[in-house]
């Protein structure tokens, strides 16, 4: 009898998540970043990747997260925007109640946008490796470029010195 249920209970849990195992491919040099929009850390929504975006900074780990955030309080916002630089961050794991009691209101002091993906389908498309920042280098929405950073040197060297 036991051995049914569990077979049943996995057949089961299988089958509803299955679905959920349907993600989408990374894209790579070459592919168009699909238009889409993210809110920022303000609720703003915003279009990705904007007409002007030539660079997107993809983070998914605190750590990563972090080195993009020391590089982009040092560039400056404006300096940002005029490099077309875009910081896309993949909250999806973070626990809510961290996300609205520590993470929001930390991200909302920030004076550049961060755009969030709540939801890990949200960004599939991304590439990523694991602790390290994705930078993807665009020239007219086509990905011409990507690399991935471990420290701030490495991201400055990806992103071209800036």
């Amino acid at each position: 009898m036991q051995r049914r249920t569990f077979i049943i209970a996995t057949a089961l849990g299988a089958t509803l998540a299955w679905p959920g195992m349907a993600t989408a491919t990374p894209l790579g040099a070459g592919d168009t970043l699909p238009q889409t929009s993210f809110e920022d850390q303000h609720g703003k929504t915003e279009t990705f990747p904007g007409a002007d975006t030539r660079v997107v900074l993809f983070a998914v780990e605190k750590a990563p997260s972090d080195v993009v955030n020391d590089y982009l309080t040092t560039l400056g916002a404006e300096a940002m925007r005029q490099r077309g630089i875009v910081f896309l961050a993949n909250i999806s794991g973070m626990p809510g109640f961290v996300t609205q009691t520590f993470a929001l209101p930390k991200m909302r002091k920030r004076p550049y946008a961060i755009l969030l993906a709540t939801k890990a389908e949200q960004c599939a498309f991304m590439p990523h490796e694991k602790n390290a920042v994705t930078v993807v280098q665009l020239r007219q929405g086509k990905i011409t470029q990507i690399q991935f950073a471990r420290d701030a040197a490495a991201l400055k060297s990806a992103i071209g010195g800036n």
